[in-house]
């Protein structure tokens, strides 16, 4: 093992539907003894990092389920679980009116690279997007608890590495691009379809 990219699923129950999340983390696991345990590491450090912050930009009818890890750039990966504990909603009170509206992230790399990521957070309340624009309070929630989503985690054994947070591109090669910074759309989003595991 070396450098290789770990994908964070982050599961959710929305008002009574699935949403999921996909981040990447790129980091060196040749101090760990198998994925899974490098995986696990990952999920520690993310929960321990960003639990809150996630939970500061979800309604409250958002409930976090679980997490998952495993590498993607090398084969035979196994996968880590990490279970919530019971009652992990969102912090942002108010009614979710329409199912697969929500903030969407852009994730935007170093040097400004022509690759993009996107993260749909599951729901936005009737509270925090009036008019179909955002309020005052979610843009202060935003700009307070973005940074979960370009910190760097440093993990826990197999030598202490850092993981930084890249976007995760599959094609010509695959390979992962440092998030510089973040950005939120002027305007909630549309997402239909789930996202898929990478």
């Amino acid at each position: 093992m070396a450098t290789n990219i770990y994908s964070v699923a982050i599961s959710y129950n929305c008002a009574g539907q699935f949403a999921q999340n996909i981040l990447h983390y790129q980091f060196d696991d040749s101090g760990y003894g198998s994925t899974a345990g490098a995986a696990d590491a990952l999920l520690t450090a993310w929960d321990t990092a960003n639990r809150t912050k996630l939970k500061n930009l979800l309604p409250t009818a958002t409930t976090l389920v679980s997490m998952r890890a495993r590498s993607v750039t090398q084969p035979g990966g196994f996968e880590s679980f990490f279970g919530f504990p019971a009652g992990q909603t969102g912090a942002r009170t108010g009614a979710v009116a329409a199912s697969g509206i929500g903030p969407c992230i852009v994730l935007v790399p170093i040097g400004n690279a022509k690759v993009r990521g996107r993260v749909f957070l599951p729901g936005i309340t009737d509270s925090d997007a009036v008019d179909g624009e955002y309020s005052t309070g979610y843009l202060t929630a935003y700009s307070t608890n973005e940074n979960l989503f370009r910190n760097s985690l440093v993990l826990g054994g197999g030598g202490t590495p850092t993981a930084l947070p890249v976007i995760f591109t599959r094609k010509p090669v695959k390979v992962g691009t440092q998030i510089a910074h973040t950005g939120l759309t002027p305007y909630p989003a549309t997402q239909r379809r789930r996202q898929r595991p990478a």
